[in-house]
């Protein structure tokens, strides 16, 4: 016989499977009949799919039975404690490897050790730098590539080299920068910490099986934060006895906490979800507004062209020249905009098409022109500023996800300032993890449960201490020119400190391990700027600084904690 807790997560699950279903249909039909042209339905039905399927899914569980009032507040603030409990490490997981895939891209430049020691003068617009050389080396290199795609990614001021990505023969992934005056090769492989944005993206396992766990994820994540306003005292139905009850500080925080994070918490849990759930959404959406023809889908939102391979053999693209190309829809809506990458495809061929993307001043100040590369003529062009709602919310809703807000006129400042931002709400939302798991740890030991409290609390401290330990170490590596694009050194390391923290939080004294984890922290932050000056010849520059800034702050809080436990002992 089914116990009361399992016939409540049975019960769940099926108002989300049926939510889910019924989510799927309500897009599908919208995508189909929606007035407008297909790739507005489209998007907009992408955009609405996890919404309305959270709507759905919360409303059934707040409504399952009519009851007296307050009920639909007392069964969302269980929904929020049974999933929340479910999901309390897979968040802190999630949002601890967002922090290190923002931390990736904020220190591209500064992670990535080519031709250490050696200042670079600041690169010049796209038309001025050696892509063509550069291509030129790539296809030397890898002759496969004359009948693939390779992505160039110009030198900007935070990532002064041109960044080349490709698939090679054996369809592996590849990353090479190289120089942008010269074409040549400096640096091969990516910096240690894509292993967090990597973790972030699909888990480190197939994108097919990882990216759709995330989506359930990120949708479960959704619900919770959702349904955690029910736990407000101000959503009380009907009257009450004004019960003063003293709660923990830390539930205060953690409801305080989480009130003030949904806005940012929920626009990345619902368009994670989204981009998690490609394989559930294009069929639904491209089935409905395109009639299945995922060709044309994939044309009209992402300027994706499959161009047919015509195996005869042709110049090289003049790439410089290409990224200097405009056209009128681009020169009315996008003037100041600079070329963010080039899409080359089937160099050297007669089929050979580039497509540029650009980046203006704003979110949403994006577009692209593709051209033939033999006779330069102008076969797609659009602005993203023109396009319709649809088209606007799910650009607008992935660029906000990745904090992708475009270059400003070559300045830092905004730039920094957003992945600033972006890195304080991710830590904000794994406290609000650790919180929330804390206060699930409080109730297990007010029921009895000694053991299981015990153990959450030690998969707590591993989790959220252990990312703290893997991304500092990660930083480490990118000091060391020997393993900084070593991806199998990475890996290995990573493995190796994960099995290391798990035997040792399982083992001792809980408080005793989580300070000597976070001693071994400040050991590594102390390092960092001494490793980088040693071995890569880096001078000390700002991010040294915050490191000795924070392994300085963990040394005093540590003995600050340490001398009021020495006089909480001499009073007792």
């Amino acid at each position: 016989m089914l116990t009361t807790g399992a016939q409540q997560w049975g019960r769940t699950g099926v108002i989300v499977v049926a939510s889910g279903l019924l989510a799927c249909a309500s897009t599908w039909l919208f995508a189909r009949l929606w007035p407008g042209p297909p790739v507005e339905r489209a998007t907009l039905a992408a955009v609405l799919l996890v919404p309305v399927w959270t709507t759905f899914a919360l409303a059934g569980v707040a409504a399952y039975r009519r009851a007296r009032p307050g009920h639909a507040r007392r069964q969302l603030f269980a929904l929020h404690r049974r999933l929340g409990a479910a999901l309390t490490l897979a968040a802190m997981l999630v949002f601890g490897s967002g922090v290190g895939a923002v931390l990736d891209r904020a220190l591209a430049g500064w992670q990535a050790v080519p031709a250490a020691g050696q200042a670079r003068a600041l690169p010049g617009p796209a038309s001025d730098q050696a892509l063509d050389a550069a291509l030129a080396t790539l296809l030397r290199e890898h002759p496969e590539l004359s009948t693939g795609q390779v992505t160039l990614h110009p030198a900007s001021r935070s990532e002064p080299w041109i960044r080349a990505e490709f698939l090679n023969a054996q369809r592996e992934h590849l990353r090479v920068d190289l120089d942008p005056a010269s074409g040549e090769v400096i640096a091969r492989g990516e910096p240690p910490l894509w292993l967090l944005r990597e973790l972030h993206r699909h888990l480190l396992i197939p994108p097919q099986l990882g990216e759709p766990v995330l989506g359930l994820i990120g949708l479960g994540l959704g619900m919770i934060l959702l349904s955690g306003l029910a736990t407000r005292r101000w959503l009380r139905v009907g009257p009450r006895e004004r019960v003063r009850t003293p709660r923990p500080r830390a539930m205060l925080v953690h409801q305080w906490l989480g009130a003030g994070l949904i806005p940012a918490a929920t626009l990345w849990a619902w368009s994670g979800a989204m981009l998690g759930l490609t394989l559930v959404i294009v069929p639904i959406v491209g089935g409905a507004a395109y009639q299945g023809d995922r060709a044309a889908l994939m044309r009209d939102v992402l300027a994706a062209d499959r161009t047919p391979l015509i195996d005869e053999p042709s110049e090289y693209p003049d790439l410089q020249a290409i990224s200097q190309r405009r056209c009128a829809e681009l020169d009315a809506w996008l003037p100041n905009a600079t070329v963010h990458q080039l899409v080359v495809r089937h160099p050297g061929r007669a089929s050979a098409v580039v497509r540029v993307g650009l980046e203006g001043p704003g979110l949403l100040a994006r577009g692209s022109v593709t051209l033939g590369a033999a006779e330069l003529d102008i076969r797609d062009c659009r602005a993203l500023p023109s396009a319709g709602v649809g088209m606007l919310g799910f650009m607008g809703s992935i660029a906000l996800h990745y904090g992708e807000w475009g270059e400003w006129d070559g300045r830092d400042d905004l730039r920094i300032v957003v992945d600033l931002v972006y890195t304080i709400l991710g830590c904000a939302l794994v406290a609000l993890a650790w919180l929330g798991g804390g206060l699930l740890v409080r109730r297990r030991t007010r029921e009895g449960d000694l053991r299981g409290a015990a153990r959450l609390q030690r998969w707590l401290t591993g989790v959220g201490v252990g990312l703290v330990v893997i991304t500092v170490e990660l930083a480490l590596m990118s000091r060391i020119p020997a393993v900084a694009r070593d991806a199998d050194s990475t890996l290995a390391l990573v493995g190796l400190t994960c099995v290391v923290i798990a035997v040792h939080v399982a083992t001792g004294d809980l408080a005793t391990r989580r300070r000597q984890l976070l001693i071994s922290v400040a050991v590594m932050l102390a390092a960092l700027p001494v490793l980088g000056w040693v071995l890569g010849l880096v001078q000390p520059g700002a991010i040294e600084g915050l490191a000795w800034l924070g392994a300085a702050s963990i040394v005093v809080s540590h003995r600050a904690r340490a001398a009021r436990r020495h006089r909480e002992l001499r009073a007792s």
